[in-house]
This record gives structure tokens, C-alpha cells and sequence, in this order.
């Protein structure tokens, strides 16, 4: 019997619904935190200095003032390159006309990519080893040194100073309490930790490892302790805040640690040990979305910030990578 069916019926729509589903890590914990501040130029300084190294020897009654300390002696500037940031976009004439599902404009959609895009683009260079770089024509931009590189990753940057160089770091890739605390003690040890309160922004795995600091007995290795709430029917199984000997740290699970530019690969070990106070994002350029003339083939534009990463001290902060 000849029958109409669904697989052989000429006309039938399409079912399709008006959503579209982008699942892309785009948290920017990094940037969210630093101060911020206005560039006025394309290379932004930043001055450091030291206290003399404590001295209690006394001073004879009646002795003269014989020598004088030049207090000045030991500042010393620091500085970064901004870097442009761009996201561009182009939508023809007519996709901008059809009825498309889940987009109401396909030129309001692009751009709106393109700002989401270039946050994660300031945040991952942040987040970064590469070191900055002056501009020198065409293929050579200004690029803007990434935290990793201020604090000595592949090397001290070379227009730091020696007492205000990181101290601070594990580079053994497995983290344990110990280790932890030995970072913390370092820093401590080095500047006081004047803020009294860290950030240290994760990857997933240094995340999972801080958070069996408090449930795995080191007497009884492989045996584990939870937090449970039988009212509720909860265990806590996470660390989001670790208070230890030398004060508070909050911990935030981040993507973006030393990843390489064009990579969608995940140093899952790699962490910044930061102290708010002493990062900036210091900016030229404020984000901006410029749409060009259309010349015929449909609507264009790009989405840009200039800006560079002030790191005011690289001794106060530190890295695990």
C-alpha cells in the first residue's frame, strides 16, 4: 500500500531549536581581581625599592655623624609593553537578512563573541611566560609579559632587580601540604606578605591536590577523611580557601595558567600564587567595538583592547609549575 512517510515526503521541516550551545572556559579570574589603571603610553613603569638590611649594632654616646646611606641607592624602575588585543568579525548582506535559529542578529552575535573572546585572550597572556616585546614592524608587535615570566619562568626578566626577584615557587609538578607550605613559607620569608590574604589561581589538577590536603592522613597513606553533613546528606570534598601558618589563601580553579598562544592544551599543574595588591592591569585602549563601512559585501568590525600587566613587585607573589 503506498503511503506518505516521514523519510520519503518531500517538504518537511526542519526541527531545529533557536539555541546554540558554546561550552568554552571563559571565567577570567586573573583580571577580575588586579587593580586597574590608565596607560598613557605604549611602555608602562613601575619603580621598586628595599629597605637596608636590619642593623642593631647600638651608636657610641656623643659620636658624630661620620657617614651618610644613599636611600635612594636601590630603586629601580620595571616595566611592560602594552599589547593590542583584537577579535574581529564579518557577516554578509544576506545572512544578515535570513531568519537564522537561535540568532536574532548575526552581526550582534559576532560581536558579541569577539568581547567574550578578547577577555580570554587578555586573561590567557596574563597568565603567560612569554616575555614582553617592542614593536618592530610588520610581524613583530608589542607583546606584554605574562605573570609566569615576571617571576622568573625560563629565566629573570633582566630589568628586575635582584631583591625584588621571585623567591617563591615549586617547579616539582606534584603538590603535597608540605611543599604548599613550603611556597608560602618562602614568600613570607621574603616580604612579610604586607596583604595578608592570596589568591592562588589553579589549574585543575594543583586544584584537586590542595583539596586532599584536608582529608588524606599521612600516617595512614590512601586513607581519607571527608566532611559530611548528615542533615543534608553532603560531603565536602573541596578546599576553596586554605589557612595555614602564614596567612589565607583563596584558591580559584582557572584554565588559563601557562598556556601556549593557539593551544587549547591545559597545564593542569601550573598555579600563580598572587597578592592582589601587587598586580595591574594598566590600560591604553579601553575595550572598544568599532563596526567599518560596509563596501558592499555586508557589515564588519572588530572588538579590541590595549593594555599591558603591571606586576608592582614580583617578590610578593609566586608560582607552581
Amino acid at each position: 500500500m503506498a503511503q506518505a512517510t516521514t523519510y520519503s515526503t518531500a517538504g518537511n521541516r526542519e526541527d531545529l531549536t533557536d539555541a546554540i550551545s558554546i561550552l568554552e572556559p571563559e571565567n577570567t579570574p586573573f583580571i577580575s581581581m588586579m587593580k586597574k589603571g590608565k596607560a598613557t603610553g605604549t611602555f608602562v613603569e613601575v619603580q621598586v625599592d628595599k629597605l637596608q638590611t636590619a642593623s642593631f649594632d647600638g651608636v657610641n654616646e656623643g659620636e658624630d655623624v661620620g657617614s651618610f646611606t644613599n636611600q635612594a641607592a636601590d630603586r629601580a624602575r620595571i616595566g611592560n609593553y602594552v599589547q593590542k588585543f583584537r577579535q574581529t568579525w564579518k557577516v554578509s548582506d544576506l545572512q544578515e537578512l535570513v531568519d537564522t535559529a537561535g540568532v536574532a542578529s548575526e552581526r550582534a552575535n559576532s560581536e558579541g563573541k569577539c568581547v567574550r573572546q578578547v577577555k580570554r585572550d587578555i586573561e590567557a597572556a596574563f597568565c603567560s611566560s612569554q616575555d614582553r616585546q617592542a614593536e618592530a614592524g610588520s610581524g613583530t608587535p608589542y607583546k606584554t609579559r605574562g605573570m609566569l615570566k615576571w617571576l622568573g619562568v625560563g629565566g629573570q626578566p633582566s630589568d628586575v632587580p635582584s631583591f625584588a626577584q621571585n623567591v617563591a615557587n615549586d617547579t616539582t609538578g606534584t603538590q603535597t601540604e608540605t611543599t604548599f607550605n613550603t611556597v608560602l613559607q618562602e614568600l613570607y620569608e621574603a616580604n612579610g606578605m604586607p596583604g595578608g590574604q592570596l589568591t592562588l589561581i589553579a589549574g585543575p589538577s594543583l586544584k584537586q591536590e590542595i583539596s586532599k590536603f584536608s582529608r588524606q592522613l599521612a600516617a595512614t597513606n590512601g586513607t581519607y577523611v571527608v566532611n559530611q553533613d548528615a542533615d543534608s546528606k553532603k560531603i565536602t570534598l573541596s578546599v576553596n580557601v586554605y589557612e595555614g601558618d602564614f596567612g589565607f589563601v583563596n584558591i580559584v580553579p582557572s584554565v588559563h595558567v601557562n598556556r601556549t598562544s593557539g593551544s587549547d592544551t591545559v597545564d593542569g599543574d601550573a598555579g600563580l600564587l598572587i597578592d592582589p595588591e601587587y598586580v595591574a592591569m594598566h590600560t591604553l585602549k579601553a575595550e572598544s567595538a568599532t563596526q567599518l563601512e560596509d563596501q558592499g559585501g555586508g557589515s564588519r568590525g572588530y572588538v579590541d583592547v590595549v593594555a599591558a600587566l603591571s606586576c608592582l613587585s614580583p617578590v610578593a607573589h609566586g608560582y607552581f609549575n
